[in-house]
């Protein structure tokens, strides 16, 4: 094991199980040179190895009828159309050819395909004046990606037509001769292929399917090249190390035997992985991951023009593999427990020890278990990265820390592989290499001290091929074009900040009202950092029993590894959860340097801890605790409102307190200083037991904090358990239920099934006229004037408040125009009002009163000017079919990402062969929350942007059983715009070398044309 404050010590020369220098280090340093430079090598080539990619064509003519073929990425490698002179005069005006629908979907974003238009005169129509000339023959227009490319006029008599593009150039060709061209890339966007010709009009055209690729046979005898000369180069390292070095415990003695804490960290971390939240990006990696297979790759399925998330997705194999048992949501949770249980062990068993002699006291464990659960709970339970790099770079700095106590090569070789390894997670994992920068002063003693035996060169291939290694885990099945084209992709589209701009990260962390900076994420990050300054001030003191070295190195650490997170172009607070390692020995480092024994012997270093230790906690007791999407559900009310007592913010009673605590100490030794000299003058610096330290004060906080997420997320499993919770979710999946939230979920199918009824079959309001629901049509009425409805008779189901009444609003009114609802109840009349904020159709359900039997609406909106009223539908009881019965298990959807990880047994909607299926349903966020629009928007590469231009969509409400006023999710039917064939491709496998490209993927409205 390692010396807790101190390397170990050099072995005395006449010490037997030490082999002499020299001799055994001769050979082992050859093969540390060949081995190193054969994996170095293999590593730095596998790049450029080629792959294996599909060539996907597809064939169509217009005697197929309208066909869709919504390519991904939007335009294909290469298109030729062939046509005849007499086919486009047939078409007249029309359309000869579009590869974007005629009529396409109303509320879709456009894409700009190739349009072949005649320019003739219509069939059977005479023209005033004969024409003369080429322009007898007619003519044909042509546009593509929106470029107006001109007009070609035909020869009389018949002649072939073909129009050809690729990455280079755009060209119309009239009997094999060129007639237009364009040069440049003006490749058309593809939907499909569309004509107003019953025949003669042909289209071919080749797929994008260049981030598609898998391993060939020689890539993959590199990668087996490259990690058998890796671990050949790390035997070999072992054995020179053995030949000057004493052998180290790598374990301490008795590490497995389990300790009380591990049981307290076991139970919780077992609670919360049943009844915890989801974290925010759970769905979107759940898509990407359960994508894998159908896909081919690892795309993001959400935008990028599915883009490999190559270099950073070896991770989601894992978790591609891991789905393959069950997609439930426990199961798919699991592996990031098991990550924090690896993470405790380090920390309890290796870490610990290393930080010196007050590691030993009883409480020291107690305090870790408290700082890894107050980092784990809040941001490292869910499918995100952040546990990998948290275990990654925790397992980095205990390689660096044995090199520098042993001074073993191999520790650092090991190291420079896992923090390679960590670096392919996520752009985070970069810090995993902090550990290294900062103890660059005792890591280059070792090299110094190692080059006697190893010699330069073969320590500077340990130094390059360890890390180089990475590269394996980075491109696996992509080649290097395709990565690069893919960061490219990500590049154009953006939506990051730059480094400079990492302010709005601790911005977002003290933005109230919102889970990013929840009560828990704040007390994680900000008590570490305050712990992280206590240690920077305490290694200057003597007798605190913190090993100087070690603990400089992990505070220095952190906070560097808190600056290397500018370097991440998004800015959420979710990434704290990438030092949650470091974060947690921190914190024990500074339950040390801040604990009474040392700062209460000088009043102002007690003040000083105490009032930091008061702003610290007020900012954290300021926080809510909110979770994002369905760990939002069922809140109690004392987590909508920061933490209260008798109506007064804790927050605010800390910092008075806390405040007032330190004002009197520090007038106590005022007072004490300006005494008299003598004798019996009073030690200006002595404090009683009365005042506390500020350890205690801050471990109260995250205690509470703690207690404050678990017991709430337990208390609302305990009480919805009708409901969903992810407990129900768990315990329905062991009873063979996995389905999720869709298992609770019924779905509104007709809206104008459930109207109402009036009372003695009157007229239900003045005027009426047709409301859209969101793709269906149900009577209704306008927000204009002043109406009162007919009296509606209650459903027994609203009655008896298992369903709510429901009208639906669209349009936007002024102020002073009311919409309400009045509930009749006997003679009482009870009247509750309507907001209308919106101009697309939203849903208002109100549950009945107890007793009410009927309901109205009235409309107060006196007509000022001309506008175009707002809408509302008449009142209706949802009349509703299960979920599971209108999706049965496997059915296709596209499940947008903020809920697609609550929804196992529905298939994500598949982007094979360069293409994007069209399905039949889409299952998307609550109607409020637009972030799912970002997977239909051309402009950030959305996959499923030409599947959406060809289909209208009818959104359809859901109702969750045990919260029937709760929009849960919205689930919309897909129907085509009209009869589409579906043409099958032609699939062939070629190699293709590392960094072969076929031009680039052209993101609409941001790449240039041409």
């Amino acid at each position: 094991m390692l010396s807790p404050a101190s390397s170990a010590t050099r072995p005395e020369p006449d010490d037997r199980s030490v082999p002499p220098a020299g001799g055994p280090a001769r050979g082992a340093r050859r093969l540390v040179l060949v081995l190193g430079l054969v994996a170095a090598l293999a590593s730095v080539a596998f790049p450029l190895a080629p792959v294996q990619q599909p060539e996907v064509v597809y064939a169509w003519s217009a005697g197929d009828g309208p066909a869709a073929i919504p390519l991904m990425p939007y335009q294909p490698v290469e298109l030729a159309v062939d046509t005849s002179c007499s086919a486009v005069r047939g078409a007249g005006d029309g359309a000869v050819l579009s590869t974007v629908p005629l009529t396409p979907g109303p509320a879709a974003e456009p894409l700009q395909g190739l349009r072949l238009t005649g320019t003739g005169p219509v069939p059977g129509s005479e023209p005033a004046r004969p024409p003369t000339g080429p322009a007898a023959g007619g003519g044909l227009r042509v546009s593509s990606a929106g470029v107006e490319l001109g007009e070609v006029a035909l020869p009389a008599g018949e002649c072939a037509l073909s129009v050809v593009s690729d990455p280079t150039r755009t060209a119309v060709l009239v009997d094999g001769e060129p007639a237009l061209t364009r040069g440049g890339d003006v490749r058309p966007d593809v939907a499909g292929a569309f004509s107003d010709l019953p025949e003669g009009v042909a289209l071919r055209l080749t797929a994008d399917t260049r981030f598609q690729t898998t391993i060939s046979p020689v890539k993959a005898a590199l990668a087996v090249v490259a990690v058998l000369a890796l671990l050949g180069m790390l035997v070999a390292v072992r054995a020179a190390d053995r030949a000057v070095t004493p052998r180290v415990r790598l374990l301490p003695r008795r590490w497995w035997l389990p300790r009380p804490t591990d049981l307290v960290v076991t139970a919780v971390l077992g609670v919360w992985w049943v009844v915890g939240a989801i974290t925010v990006d759970d769905g979107y990696i759940a898509g990407i991951v359960r994508g894998r297979g159908d896909n081919g790759f690892v795309g993001n399925v959400y935008r990028w023009l599915n883009a490999p998330e190559a270099p950073f997705s070896w991770f989601y194999d894992l978790y591609h593999g891991w789905s393959l048992i069950s997609p439930s949501t426990a199961w798919m949770r699991l592996p990031s427990v098991l990550l924090g249980l690896l993470c405790w062990a380090l920390l309890s068993r290796l870490v610990l020890p290393r930080l010196g002699r007050f590691a030993a006291r009883r409480w020291v464990p107690w305090a870790a278990a408290l700082g890894l659960l107050s980092w784990w709970v809040p941001l490292n339970v869910g499918l995100r990265p952040e546990p990998w790099v948290a275990v990654g770079a925790l397992g980095v700095f205990l390689a660096v820390e044995r090199a520098v106590a042993t001074r073993k090569l191999l520790a650092l070789a090991v190291g420079l592989v896992v923090a390679g390894a960590t670096t392919a997670v996520t752009p985070g994992g970069l810090m995993a290499f902090v550990p290294f920068l900062v103890a660059a002063v005792p890591v280059l003693r070792v090299l110094r001290a190692r080059v006697a035996d190893l010699r330069p060169w073969p320590l500077l291939v340990v130094l390059v091929a360890a890390p180089a290694s990475a590269v394996l885990l980075m491109v696996s099945d992509q080649s290097l074009a395709g990565m690069l084209e893919a960061t490219r992709v990500r590049t154009v589209i953006g939506g990051g900040l730059e480094w400079y701009e990492e302010y709005e990260r601790y911005s977002t962390l003290l933005e109230p009202a919102s889970f990013q900076g929840s009560i828990g994420r704040r007390a994680a990050v900000l008590v570490t950092l305050l712990a992280a300054v206590g240690v920077l001030g305490a290694l200057r003191r003597r007798g605190t029993g913190i090993a100087a070295g070690p603990a400089g190195r992990l505070a220095a650490g952190f906070l560097v590894m808190l600056a290397v997170m500018a370097l991440s172009p998004t800015k959420w607070t979710q990434h704290f959860g990438d030092v949650a390692g470091y974060g947690t020995a921190v914190l024990v480092l500074g339950a040390a340097a801040w604990s009474a024994r040392l700062v209460r012997p000088r009043v102002t270093a007690l003040a000083g801890g105490l009032a930091a230790a008061t702003a610290v906690c007020s900012l954290v007791l300021a926080g809510y605790n909110l979770w994002p999407f369905a760990g939002d559900w069922f809140t109690p009310t004392f987590s909508t409102l920061p933490p209260q007592v008798a109506d007064v913010p804790l927050a605010t009673i800390a910092a008075v307190a806390g405040g007032l605590l330190v004002a009197v100490l520090l007038a106590r030794s005022a007072w004490r200083r300006s005494a008299p000299a003598g004798r019996d003058r009073p030690d200006p610096d002595a404090v009683g037991r009365w005042a506390p330290g500020p350890v205690p004060l801050v471990v109260l906080v995250l205690v509470g904090v703690l207690a404050l997420q678990v017991g709430s997320f337990a208390r609302i499993a305990a009480g919805h358990r009708d409901s969903y919770t992810l407990a129900s979710d768990a315990l329905a999946t062991v009873r063979g239920e996995p389905c999720g939230l869709q298992r609770v979920l019924s779905v509104e199918t007709d809206p104008a099934a459930g109207l109402l009824p009036t009372e003695d079959g009157a007229v239900p309001a003045p005027r009426t006229l047709p409301v859209d629901v969101g793709g269906a049509l149900v009577p209704g009425t306008t927000v204009a004037g002043r109406m009162t409805s007919a009296w509606f008779t209650l459903d027994p189901q609203q009655r008896d408040g298992r369903l709510p009444v429901v009208v639906t609003t669209s349009g936007t009114t002024r102020p002073g125009d009311g919409l309400s609802l009045e509930f009749r109840t006997g003679d009482a009349v009870e009247r509750r009002g309507v907001a209308i904020d919106d101009a697309e159709p939203r849903d208002h359900r109100e549950l009945a009163p107890p007793g009410a039997d009927a309901v109205r609406l009235v409309v107060d909106a006196p007509t000022a000017g001309p506008r175009t009223p707002a809408v509302v539908s008449l009142p209706r009881v949802p009349r509703l079919t299960p979920m599971t019965d209108l999706l049965p298990a496997g059915v296709p959807a596209v499940l947008d990402w903020p809920v697609a990880f609550l929804f196992p047994c529905v298939r994500p909607a598949a982007l094979p062969d360069g293409t994007a299926e069209l399905p039949q349903w889409r299952v998307g966020p609550p109607a409020a929350d637009p972030a799912a629009g970002i997977t239909y928007s051309p402009g950030f590469g959305g996959p499923f942007a030409a599947p959406r231009l060809l289909v209208t969509e009818q959104r359809m409400a859901t109702y969750l059983a045990g919260a029937p006023l709760r929009d849960a999710v919205q689930v919309y039917r897909w129907t085509p715009i009209e009869q589409l064939s579906t043409p099958r491709p032609t699939v062939t496998e070629r190699t293709v070398s590392g960094w072969h490209r076929d031009g680039h993927a052209r993101v609409p409205g941001l790449d240039p044309v041409g």
